[in-house]
């Protein structure tokens, strides 16, 4: 039940958000260029983890690709969108919706992770520890290390 609340959260302020940055044209045009190329990315991101699950199902846990650098890559493309709402208005009115919304997705979060708990058991709290929640900077960091040692233990098991 709350997670169709936070969803209807989501889906109240993104409208009210384009509303308003339609109704109040923003004073500061690079950032709307920013804006744009942020959500861009945010897009991406959330296209490109929906046709993961098309493809792959929600019946295991997928941990490799982009799964494989954060665990939450739809979320990630959500929060982005959000963000990029604040650039493209400019407005006080929408950096508030957009945190009430930015909320509700870390919420969704934490409540996909406990139902993974739930539906996987061990193997995703494993998965948790190796791979970030939604920093994708982080996520790359640590994909770039595992690789590294991955490599590393290949050299040594030649030998």
């Amino acid at each position: 039940m709350q997670d169709k609340f936070l969803k209807g959260i989501l889906g109240l302020v993104f409208i009210f958000n384009i509303i308003i940055i339609n109704l109040f044209p923003p004073p500061i045009e690079i950032f709307v260029f920013i804006g744009y190329l942020i959500f861009g990315i945010g897009a991406f991101f959330y296209i490109f983890t929906t046709a993961v699950f098309f493809r792959k199902g929600t019946d295991q846990i997928i941990a490799n690709g982009i799964y494989g650098i954060i665990r939450h890559p739809l979320f990630l493309g959500v929060i982005l969108m959000y963000f990029s709402h604040i650039l493209l208005s400019q407005n006080w009115i929408v950096l508030i919706s957009t945190i009430i919304a930015i909320i509700s997705c870390y919420l969704l979060i934490l409540s996909e992770e406990q139902q993974n708990i739930e539906k996987f058991g061990e193997d995703y709290k494993k998965y948790m520890l190796k791979t970030p929640r939604i920093n994708f900077i982080i996520g790359i960091v640590r994909m770039i290390q595992r690789k590294r040692k991955n490599a590393k233990n290949a050299r040594h098991g030649e030998e």
